[in-house]
């Protein structure tokens, strides 16, 4: 059970994420759409813009998804897209890759994301940021950087993610984000391996107190680089046990923590979606299950699509992937 005041502490410290007055307002009829209207209300996407990356990281949840005979959503595109999505409720997008970074139109992306009516964070792996783009990038109105980071030591993070002199670029991108004020957040998965356990963790949350950033804890998957490696993720009582004694640290994130719901649990599907770099619409960057494709249907015909499925319409509190259901997610 986590003590009520830390939770406090934990909304205090998110207050930095939504104190734009349109944002507030958003999210506000998201809770009312959502318990009063009785409304499913789509809360945040991730977007993914390129599969193209520098790093070599062998948990790469994207790997499976590259199609190099498929061309990555234009700028008009993503506008589109966001468009529609915040007329379902949307407060959040995540733009995300392979390393978004490496798109040379990323500031107007970042724009054409509405920054002052919802919040719009970006994953990065740190390797080619300058403190240049990283002006850009706030005047843009980015509200919220991801750095990946897989260790606090130097050359274990150099090594995971195979190129020397990433960590110190880690670093300097964390003092940008510090000095432009964008919210700082380290991002990492949690698994079975000793490189990404519980005790590693730890150390990044450690980590994370010197930085003055948040810890985003991810799961694990059986996808992209860890396709068919099921023993590298937790059993679903393992996992939850191990988040129950992570979340407990006011610096510590997981998805599944703040949702319009009101209370913990699996977004995926409902309030949360995943769309590829190509345009496909999965319930989230762990399940690559396609329910359509942007660029043929509308958005909210896909999520409707998905809100209606037996398995992402059960709302759950653990990740739909530990559901003995998840083997019949097709069924409709």
């Amino acid at each position: 059970m986590i003590n009520p005041l830390i939770s406090v502490r934990k909304i205090i410290k998110h207050y930095t994420f939504i104190k734009k007055p349109l944002l507030i307002r958003r999210i506000i009829k998201g809770y009312f759409n959502t318990h009063i209207m009785r409304r499913d209300t789509l809360r945040s996407i991730e977007l993914a813009v390129t599969y193209k990356c520098q790093a070599q990281c062998h948990k790469c949840y994207s790997k499976n998804l590259i199609d190099k005979n498929r061309s990555y959503l234009t700028i008009d595109q993503i506008r589109d897209i966001i468009d529609q999505a915040m007329k379902l409720g949307l407060i959040h997008v995540n733009i995300t890759g392979g390393e978004p970074t490496l798109r040379k139109d990323i500031i107007e992306i970042v724009k054409a994301c509405h920054p002052n009516e919802i919040m719009v964070s970006l994953v990065t792996n740190a390797y080619v940021m300058t403190r240049e783009k990283m002006k850009q990038l706030k005047e843009a109105g980015l509200n919220t950087i991801q750095i990946s980071l897989d260790s606090s030591v130097s050359d274990i993070h150099n090594k995971l993610r195979g190129l020397n002199g990433i960590y110190d670029k880690v670093m300097a991108t964390a003092s940008w984000a510090r000095e432009f004020d964008i919210n700082l957040c380290f991002t990492t998965v949690l698994s079975t391996e000793t490189s990404s356990n519980k005790n590693e963790m730890l150390k990044l949350l450690e980590l994370s107190e010197r930085e003055k950033a948040f810890l985003l804890v991810c799961d694990s998957a059986a996808i992209g680089g860890w396709e068919g490696q099921k023993e590298k993720m937790f059993t679903c009582e393992e996992r939850n046990k191990a988040l129950e004694e992570l979340m407990k640290h006011p610096l510590a994130r997981h998805h599944s923590m703040y949702n319009f719901r009101g209370r913990a649990g699996c977004p995926a599907g409902v309030e949360k979606l995943y769309i590829t770099a190509y345009g496909e619409v999965t319930p989230c960057d762990l399940i690559h299950d396609s329910f359509g494709n942007v660029l043929k249907e509308d958005i909210e015909t896909i999520w409707k699509r998905m809100c209606s499925h037996p398995l992402y319409s059960l709302k759950a509190y653990d990740c739909v992937r530990y559901l003995d259901e998840f083997k019949h997610r097709h069924e409709m």
